[in-house]
């Protein structure tokens, strides 16, 4: 791979109640780009964005960001590194007795000392960007589900981050909104020069926008590559899921069988 990383993630190993999730772990995110991370329900590929930000600690390994081993910081550093960061969480998470302006303005009240004009300005300006200035008077009650997730994502770029990561933003939507969030992401990709973690499980979606794949189970990294790559691959693992087959490397597991792992 011919790009420069914002985030290398070296040899890490990572268990969760007695369970390893990951072993030996080791991958690139390009800066700049859409990354997508891809795998089977109970691979832990939500965990990958927690134990970038430093709310897990991994059991060995370490995970840079921009050259910064994130667990090796003291608090008040890390939290200073955090800034840079921000996460679209699948269930939007925003306040529910603030209405969608000041969930937007929340962290620029937390983190800078702007003037309320100068305030004023960012929050319209990230709404407008999402398609939601007309709705920054309304509180999370009175949203749809998709109008929810664009509120929390124009949360999510107020402060102007490098990285941001999405977990599952297409959950629970219709196609129209998938369609729209999909543009979303690739329109602030490209506007803003976001470096962008998607992961998810909806194939096609990503897919259209990724400029980089990795597709990862059994505690490592199954298939990794553009999404030509992906979609030509000759792995039949790769091509399960990717096509969604029932019948396949992977069978179907409930839970308290061999081999099931919770989603984290």
């Amino acid at each position: 791979m011919n790009f420069e990383s914002l985030i290398e993630v070296k040899d890490v190993s990572f268990s969760y109640l007695n369970k390893q999730i990951y072993k030996n772990l080791s991958l690139s995110i390009p800066k700049g780009k859409i990354t997508a991370i891809l795998g089977p329900s109970g691979t832990g590929k939500t965990t990958i964005l927690r134990l970038i930000g430093a709310q897990l600690v991994p059991d060995k390994g370490e995970i840079l960001f921009d050259g910064i081993n994130v667990h090796s910081l003291r608090r008040k550093q890390l939290y200073k590194l955090r800034e840079r960061m921000s996460m679209l969480f699948q269930s939007g998470a925003l306040f529910a007795d603030m209405t969608v302006f000041e969930n937007v303005a929340f962290p620029l009240r937390e983190h800078t000392n702007l003037s309320e004009d100068l305030l004023a300005d960012v929050v319209l300006m990230n709404l407008e960007a999402v398609g939601m200035r007309h709705a920054a008077n309304l509180y999370p009650s009175e949203l749809s589900g998709g109008m929810a997730r664009r509120a929390a994502l124009a949360r999510s770029i107020a402060l102007d981050p490098d990285l941001v990561m999405y977990d599952e933003p297409f959950v629970g939507q219709d196609p129209i909104t998938k369609g729209v969030l999909v543009k979303l992401i690739s329109d602030i990709n490209k506007s803003l020069g976001k470096t962008s973690i998607v992961v998810t499980h909806d194939v096609k979606e990503i897919l259209e926008i990724a400029h980089y794949v990795y597709i990862l189970a059994e505690g490592s990294v199954l298939g990794q590559g553009t999404p030509e790559e992906i979609l030509n691959s000759t792995d039949p693992r790769v091509n399960q899921f990717i096509r969604g087959d029932f019948d396949g490397p992977y069978a179907y597991k409930l839970k308290g069988e061999d081999n099931y792992i919770e989603e984290l």
